[in-house]
């Protein structure tokens, strides 16, 4: 009897978290034990980039591998080449088989081979599924029960997706004890637009999608299993109303079986989709919000011209009017923004900002440019007078239009937002807090950054939503003085006390006892938007209630 091949691929999540799921290791892992049937064993390896590589050479010595794969990204190429340089070294694994793949093999392959003075012996490039096969079928060709007849080509483009397994559906990854873990959930792969800062931008701009028999299976599974987050793995989820209309119907017609829609109960599953703001109709808007799910919507910039300059279009009228309609349908959504975009300032980003706090997002998220190798950006930079850190997660450190001071100035920008928009959770009130003091949202940020209320949650090891609450409020209360508008800050305080307790009720379960000045039913009223009319027009109503999640 030929023994068994033992396989293990290695994955280095970024930081845990219910996205870390092994899903590229997976379907590699599919596609072998397709391919070799009982002829091979593959089994995963799992670590996470804060832990090094020694934890993942204990990961992987202790499954006796004959062939080791690494998923290199930008996050962890360094931990994976030090743990392959460790397995290398370590004379137990004479003979042992050592191979990467993954977007940074892919982009930046040299000096990882042997040959080059790396630690690899072969590097797949490209969508591994096929790639890997191939590469085994020629390293091992003792390897019997092979299902395919004819070898593919080496170095094959985009594969069709019709033929490959499903790593959920096959038990690569595990089904068993999902409640309360996340889900990645692969609907396609591609993208029709041309972003150079993106590793599509280089491809064909074809989008290839999975076959929706497989989605209607997949589905069931999860269904059926009630993993908390299901993270759909599509750029532009919405880019074919049709098909995306299909699926959201798909998802909502399965949980309705499954009980999951009732009024009284909230869906055990939440469901995170990535869109393309211009392109949401009321229709989709409509699907999100029946089905409870959230979005991520990249703006990146609000800026026309320094978005073309990226090879991305933007048409604010047409991108606010898609989240104007998640707005009205009540949609979780948040957004995307870059800095140190080239043509973008430290003035251009900030008018960035205000322009997408204007539309009420749910979180904002800020990422200073990275030039990933193997984008059309990383070829393009040194003649658009880019310099940016050689090695991972290669950042912008500076550009011609937003030099270093300023790139870090946005940084902090990024942060102080991150802890009073986000952690804060300020969407209900931020609006409405601001508006007296006259500035904009990017500006009074700014002053935030430098406060001695960010300094001091920033210098704490953690803290909780009601410590956040409480600092906004100190600095809130600060500006309210310095701008002559104490007489508002009753009314101020009521709208984020209250929204605050709503939040912990909600989003931890907590009860909340509340001492407000005016009735809780009118601070929770339109008019309140306005908090200087609100003052004037309101007589104060002194009272105590508790808020909780029943």
């Amino acid at each position: 009897m030929i023994k068994k091949l033992r396989i293990v691929l290695a994955a280095v999540h970024f930081e845990p978290g219910p996205d870390a799921v092994p899903l590229g290791a997976a379907s590699v892992a599919a596609a072998l034990k397709q391919a070799f049937r009982d002829a091979v064993e593959v089994v995963l390896a799992e670590s996470f980039a804060a832990a090094g590589p020694e934890a993942l050479v204990r990961e992987i010595s202790e499954k006796a591998a004959d062939a080791v794969g690494f998923s290199l990204y930008s996050w962890n190429r360094e931990v994976c080449a030090a743990a392959a340089k460790m397995l290398r070294r370590d004379p137990v694994n004479k003979g042992l088989f050592v191979f990467c793949g993954g977007p940074d093999a892919s982009a930046r392959s040299g000096g990882l081979l042997v040959s080059q003075g790396g630690f690899f012996d072969s590097v797949v490039k490209g969508e591994g599924e096929e790639q890997a096969v191939w590469l085994i079928r020629e390293r091992f060709p003792w390897v019997e029960n092979v299902t395919h007849s004819e070898k593919p080509e080496k170095q094959i483009g985009a594969v069709g997706l019709e033929n490959l397994p499903s790593p959920w559906l096959d038990r690569t990854l595990s089904c068993q004890g999902l409640r309360g873990r996340g889900v990645l959930w692969e609907l396609a792969r591609g993208c029709p637009y041309c972003c150079a800062y993106c590793y599509e931008s280089k491809g064909d701009r074809r989008v290839r999608y999975f076959g929706e028999h497989r989605i209607r299976r997949e589905l069931e599974l999860f269904i059926c299993e009630r993993p908390a987050y299901v993270f759909i793995l599509d750029p532009t989820f919405n880019i074919d109303e049709k098909r995306g209309l299909r699926i959201l119907d798909m998802i909502i017609e399965k949980s309705r079986a499954a009980g999951f829609m009732q009024p009284s109960r909230r869906n055990p599953i939440h469901w995170h989709f990535e869109i393309r703001g211009e392109l949401v109709t009321k229709a989709q808007a409509r699907r999100f919000a029946l089905l409870g799910a959230s979005l991520q919507i990249g703006l990146q910039s609000a800026d026309a011209d320094v978005c073309a300059h990226s090879g991305r279009s933007f048409d604010r009228k047409r991108f606010s009017a898609g989240i104007e309609r998640l707005n009205r349908e009540g949609v979780v959504f948040g957004i995307d923004l870059i800095y140190g975009l080239p043509r973008d300032t430290l003035k251009g980003f900030m008018r960035s900002l205000d322009y997408a706090l204007s539309l009420r997002p749910n979180n904002i998220d800020l990422f200073r440019l990275s030039v990933l190798p193997g984008t059309a950006l990383w070829d393009w930079a040194p003649n658009l007078g880019i310099r940016m850190n050689p090695s991972a997660p290669y950042e912008v450190e500076e550009t011609t239009e937003f030099p270093a001071a300023d790139l870090d100035t946005a940084e902090a920008l990024s942060g102080a937002a991150d802890v009073f928009y986000n952690r804060g959770r300020a969407v209900a009130w931020f609006t409405s807090a601001v508006k007296p003091l006259r500035m904009t949202p990017s500006v009074f940020l700014s002053r935030f950054m430098i406060s001695q209320e960010y300094r001091s949650l920033t210098e704490r090891a953690a803290c909780d939503s009601l410590t956040v609450e409480k600092a906004q409020l100190q600095f809130l209360e600060a500006c309210y003085r310095d701008a002559k508008k104490a007489q508002l800050v009753p009314a101020l305080r009521d709208l984020v006390r209250y929204h605050g307790a709503w939040g912990r009720a909600l989003a931890e379960g907590k009860k909340t006892k509340l001492s407000f000045t005016y009735n809780p039913e009118m601070i929770l009223g339109a008019g309140v938007f306005d908090i200087e009319k609100f003052a004037a027009s309101v007589k104060p109503c002194p009272g105590q209630l508790v808020v909780g999640p029943e």
